[in-house]
């Protein structure tokens, strides 16, 4: 049986090994010594990966996450090893893979993936290789055969032991049309498989990547919507219109995104209409309109454009001191008043949970002292908050308090922090 001192002992030898590694002399060898070298190292690493996996698979399965108030066991790792969104979720899902699971009926099931699990286990496939595996077994319906679904298995792990993860994932894609050559594995109708993101800003050119897939019928309504925004314009003293045609239709979607706000007809969300925010830094009301002006996310925007948005607008306006605190909206009432929630929102800029990308949108309004513990409805007592949070706030062990700044912190439990050290969601700030 396996004790906590077991696994520390066993750490702490291989801690002093890797240490030992550090400081290891690798000018000295000679140049196939220092690959062979690189080769041992890189086993190590993999087989370091085969660990972390088998550590998600049993958190997963003793639903960790649940007692400590999490969403997922991915969300759970996140916190508490301080790893990305995306490798807690290649973790979480390799070891339910790779590993037996609980029956309802009591009992294991075998693993889906009992090859893929052995090379994991040997060191012989890395975190890249065995998510293309995972994701690309996934792929393959549950009511295909045993033998195929194993014959399928047995050829991407072959080939992930002595394969880059690119031409691995050419590999998996060449067996998934091999094996579905109709189309059938993926669902019949196109618009369930459609995808929209926004990267993140690029802050240098105040740009924003868009990448996705659009059915059929909305790429038609979207042609219909652009088509006629998207024409050159006519010549003007015999001068054409120099736009490319890709920003022709950039900026024919922005005049039909427009139009349909100042329609003012769109559903309510977060209590209010769609609508867009524009702020101005104090200092900027007794100089001039310049680049500290910002939009609802805190984007900066050219004098031009804040010109434009304020001739055919409907100014809400909102003063911002030194540190961007809001200073003069708001009332304390039970239920937050729309200039309270437009002050709120705009001092977070989305969930202030740590991590957290829900934006202001998808989000509640917190009392910070409870309503029911005397709590007013002010300013200094409110921060947004994603429903999952909102609730983890009020049945977790974590906390959420108003730093001396007038920005929100959230304290930890003591298992991801014993020192329970304020943290701050930058990630709002950091897209800007």
């Amino acid at each position: 049986m396996t004790t906590p001192g077991d696994v520390t002992r066993v750490a702490d030898q291989v801690r002093t090994g890797l240490v030992q590694l550090l400081d290891a002399e690798y000018w000295k060898l000679p140049g196939d010594d220092l690959l062979a070298a690189a080769r041992t190292v890189e086993h190590l690493a993999r087989l370091t990966y085969a660990v972390q996996v088998m550590v998600a698979g049993e958190i997963d399965l003793a639903r960790l996450a649940q007692v400590h108030g999490q969403p997922s066991t991915a969300a759970l790792l996140r916190h508490a090893l301080t790893i990305g969104p995306g490798d807690a979720r290649s973790r979480v899902r390799a070891a339910r893979a790779v590993l037996p699971q609980d029956a309802i009926s009591g009992g294991e099931i075998p693993p889906t993936l009992p090859e893929l699990g052995a090379a994991l286990r040997d060191g012989t496939v890395g975190a890249e290789q065995t998510s293309i595996v995972v994701r690309a077994m996934s792929r393959i319906p549950t009511d295909i055969t045993p033998e195929i679904r194993g014959e399928a298995e047995h050829t991407l792990v072959d080939h992930a032991q002595g394969m880059d993860p690119i031409d691995l994932s050419r590999v998996a894609e060449k067996l998934l049309d091999t094996m579905d050559p109709d189309g059938a594995f993926e669902p019949p109708n196109p618009a369930d498989r459609a995808e929209l993101t926004l990267g993140p800003r690029d802050t240098r050119t105040g740009l924003t990547g868009i990448k996705g897939r659009l059915d059929d019928l909305t790429i038609a309504a979207f042609n219909a919507a652009t088509d006629p925004h998207a024409a050159p314009r006519p010549q003007v003293d015999g001068v054409k219109d120099e736009r490319s045609a890709a920003t022709r239709l950039a900026q024919a979607f922005s005049t039909v995104l427009d139009g349909y706000l100042a329609i003012g007809d769109g559903p309510v969300q977060g209590g209010e209409r769609p609508h867009v925010t524009m702020t101005v830094q104090f200092d900027a009301l007794t100089d001039r309109l310049g680049s500290a002006v910002l939009d609802a996310t805190g984007t900066g925007i050219g004098p031009a454009h804040a010109r434009r948005l304020l001739c055919d607008a409907t100014v809400i306006p909102a003063v911002l001191g030194a540190a961007g605190e809001p200073l003069d909206i708001g009332r304390a009432t039970r239920i937050w008043p729309t200039a309270l929630r437009r002050a709120i929102t705009l001092r977070d800029g989305g969930c202030v949970f740590p991590g957290c990308d829900r934006p202001t949108r998808w989000a509640d309004l917190h009392h910070i002292r409870f309503w029911a513990d005397g709590g007013p409805t002010s300013l200094d007592n409110g921060a947004v908050l994603c429903g999952h949070h909102h609730t983890l706030i009020h049945t977790g062990d974590w906390q959420i308090r108003m730093a001396p700044d007038g920005h929100p912190q959230v304290i930890p439990p003591a298992w991801i922090d014993p020192d329970r050290r304020p943290r701050r969601n930058t990630r709002h700030r950091l897209r800007n």
